[in-house]
């Protein structure tokens, strides 16, 4: 990557009632779409700083709460995390696939390893009350945030963020954030189109390896028209 081409754009978007101008930057050649997730990132972040504009965030280092939520992830999403975890130290690598195979087995054990037959409001809400700790937090805090999925950038409180740990939410005042992850859903038109955080090493047990490769230009646009779709 670190001598390949790369293509720049600024995007001027109209999300929701948010108006949106951000430059990014993605390989010109063909690439798999873990590749451009960066980029990606950089745009969630662009319309949650400006959908947070003039509030006040109680979200903290150190309020894990909300890290005990059914997070949904993308395949192009997963493909990067995979990637992420291969290259930590041989050491914290071993500690965090254990933390992800014990979430496994509780997912499992509490029958919840199947989406089949369930809403995804009933499978959160179970989820959630397993009060399972994604295997990434550390001291109750993310130790890959600059790699944390695009659904956990939207996710921010202007409520007492001890509030967030009650099982019903209530008193939650969550920022409302127009739900741009949702566009990395089926980018490489997959059916099985997301799978929860926690069962990330589940997922890369039986994923396909075989990544289909498109130019860093053509991806975004695709995550730009699924953006478009979504919001009609």
């Amino acid at each position: 990557m670190a001598d390949q081409a790369q293509s720049t754009a600024t995007l001027r978007l109209t999300v929701g009632t948010l108006r949106i101008v951000h430059p990014i930057t993605v390989p010109s050649g063909p690439v798999a779409a873990s590749e451009v997730v960066p980029a990606l990132q950089g745009l969630v972040n662009a319309v949650v700083a400006e959908a947070e504009r003039g509030q006040t965030i109680s979200c903290r280092k150190g309020c894990g709460a909300c890290c005990r939520q059914l997070v949904p992830v993308s395949r192009s999403e997963g493909e990067r995390l995979v990637q992420t975890i291969a290259a930590l130290p041989a050491e914290r690598r071993e500690r965090l696939q254990a933390r992800f195979a014990a979430a496994e087995s509780r997912i499992e054990a509490a029958g919840l390893g199947d989406r089949q037959g369930r809403s995804d409001r009933e499978l959160s809400a179970a989820y959630f009350a397993l009060g399972l700790p994604c295997p990434f937090l550390e001291d109750e805090s993310c130790s890959i945030h600059p790699e944390r999925p695009l659904v956990c950038r939207e996710y921010l409180v202007t409520s007492p963020a001890a509030l967030c740990a009650g099982a019903a939410q209530e008193g939650v005042t969550p920022v409302a954030v127009p739900k741009v992850s949702l566009a990395a859903r089926g980018l490489q038109d997959d059916k099985d189109d997301w799978f929860p955080l926690a069962m990330l090493m589940a997922w890369a047990r039986r994923r396909r390896h075989t990544a289909t490769r498109r130019a860093g230009p053509e991806w975004v646009q695709r995550f730009l028209a699924r953006l478009s779709s979504a919001s009609r």
